[in-house]
C-alpha cells in the first residue's frame, strides 16, 4: 500500500513538473496573418515574421539551430508576437509580395500597425538573431527620440524667430 501510494505520488509530481516547463523553442502564433496583427495590437508588440520555403537549406538551418535555442526563444517570445509563413502557399504568397520578398529567409519585423521596422535577410546564426532582435526594438524607440528632437528643434527655432521679431 505504501508502494503503491509513493508511485502515485511520485507519478503526479513528475507529471506535474513536466506540464509547468515552458514550452521549448520559440513559440510561433498559430493563426491568420490578420490574427497575428490583432494580437500584436492586443499585447502591444511588434511581429517577428520567418518568410521561408521548405527548399531553401538556410531556412532549414536556421529551424534546426536558431528556433531551439533557449536565448533566442527567451528574447523572442518575450518580446515578439512570432510568426512563420511559407512564402509558396496560400497566405505566405501574398505576405511576400507584400513586403516585397525575393530571398530566403527573410526576417521581418513588423509594427503591430504592420508597418515595416526592419528586414534582415540569410540565417545569420544564433548571436546574429539575437542583435537583430535587439536592433528592431531599438528603431521605433529611435524613431521616438529623433521625432522628439525634431519637434524640439522646431520649437526652438520657432522661440528664436519670435524673439528676434523673425516670425512671418
Amino acid at each position: 500500500m505504501k508502494t503503491a501510494l509513493l508511485l502515485l505520488a511520485f507519478c503526479f509530481l513528475t507529471t506535474r513538473q513536466l506540464h509547468a516547463q515552458p514550452p521549448a523553442g520559440v513559440t510561433f502564433f498559430a493563426g491568420s496573418w490578420q490574427a497575428a496583427l490583432a494580437e500584436a495590437r492586443l499585447q502591444n508588440k511588434p511581429i517577428f515574421l520567418d518568410v521561408y520555403t521548405t527548399w531553401c537549406p538556410p531556412c532549414r538551418r536556421m529551424a534546426r539551430e536558431a528556433f531551439p535555442n533557449a536565448k533566442v526563444a527567451e528574447k523572442y517570445n518575450a518580446r515578439f508576437v512570432n510568426y512563420q509563413i511559407n512564402a509558396e502557399f496560400g497566405e505566405g504568397a501574398d505576405l511576400a509580395r507584400t513586403y516585397a520578398v525575393g530571398s530566403y529567409p527573410t526576417l521581418l519585423f513588423i509594427a503591430p500597425n504592420g508597418e515595416l521596422v526592419q528586414r534582415s535577410v540569410g540565417y545569420t546564426g544564433i548571436n546574429g538573431m539575437l542583435t537583430l532582435a535587439d536592433m528592431a526594438l531599438a528603431i521605433p524607440k529611435l524613431r521616438r527620440y529623433l521625432a522628439k528632437g525634431a519637434r524640439a528643434a522646431k520649437i526652438s527655432a520657432d522661440s528664436l524667430r519670435r524673439e528676434t521679431g523673425q516670425m512671418p
